[in-house]
């Protein structure tokens, strides 16, 4: 995939602060909130009280007791929803979402990036941040960073089996059926869902997964993709990958195997194994 890449995108924006702000979001949170040290931030998610994915964000911690909470815009769910309906007796106060613009940058990007905007935290694309700012194409002009189009960053995403909630994921999808494993602490105590997370990562395993499917041209989405001639899953985002073709993202079934020839409504196509 390509370097250097640097996208404006829309986000919400958050605030969870008081004196059980931390215990709050630790209690609801699939990340280890209480680990996240002054001035760091970590990935996690919300989800329902049956463990399906609700959304995704980044935690930012900026005193012990305030929390900035960077989450997907629509169509992801609201997941503030869900922590103002659980927040009942605690001593915190919880703000917005409010929309805002991220600057979305690659990795090799950050050393430039240094210092920029009011706030980074780790973008929900394996490998990259997203720096907040009042005008984040202006910080990119002023650390001589060049902005790409939005399919760009698309392709980035698609290629790296990165879920869109709420467009690769629907209100019954699974944490692992989205491999979003790396949000979740398996260390930490009870939080919102965290039943049927356990079970299904110590005593089971998903039926489904998110797959990368390689295709031989481009496809809609909503299309059904077949595999000896059985429906295994539908196509929920497409894009050309740089060096790769045509990519989709599907939740398949497990009978479709990493390297598995499939057919994606009359177009050829092979299941990926993750990146």
């Amino acid at each position: 995939m390509t370097d250097g890449v640097a996208v404006v995108r829309p986000r919400r924006i958050a605030w969870v602060e008081g004196p059980d702000a931390c215990d709050l979001l630790h209690g609801l949170l699939t990340a280890d909130i209480r680990a996240v040290p002054v001035g760091g931030a970590a990935r996690s998610l919300v989800l329902d009280a049956q463990g399906h994915l609700v959304a995704g964000m980044a935690v930012a911690r900026d005193a012990d007791d305030a929390f900035t909470l960077v989450l997907d815009p629509p169509p992801a769910p609201d997941g503030m929803a869900v922590i103002s309906a659980h927040h009942v007796s605690e001593d915190a106060e919880v703000l917005g979402p409010e929309d805002t613009r991220v600057l979305v940058a690659t990795a090799d990007l950050a050393p430039a990036l240094v210092g920029a905007g009011d706030l980074q935290v780790p973008g929900a694309i394996p490998g990259t941040i997203e720096v907040l700012a009042d005008d984040p194409a202006l910080v990119a002009r002023e650390r001589g960073i060049e902005l790409a189009a939005d399919p760009v960053l698309e392709a980035l995403r698609i290629w790296s089996a990165t879920p869109a909630i709420g467009v690769d994921t629907s209100a019954r999808t699974l944490v692992q059926e989205a491999r979003l494993d790396d949000a979740v602490s398996f260390d930490k105590g009870c939080y919102l869902g965290q039943e049927t997370v356990a079970r299904l990562h110590y005593r089971g395993h998903a039926n489904r997964r998110l797959a990368r499917i390689a295709l031989s041209a481009p496809v809609p989405v909503g299309t059904q993709v077949t595999a000896d001639g059985r429906e295994v899953g539908t196509v929920t985002s497409v894009a050309e990958v740089p060096g790769h073709g045509w990519t989709a993202l599907a939740m398949v079934r497990r009978e479709a195997a990493d390297h598995a020839d499939v057919d994606a409504g009359g177009t050829p196509g092979r299941v990926l194994p993750a990146p």
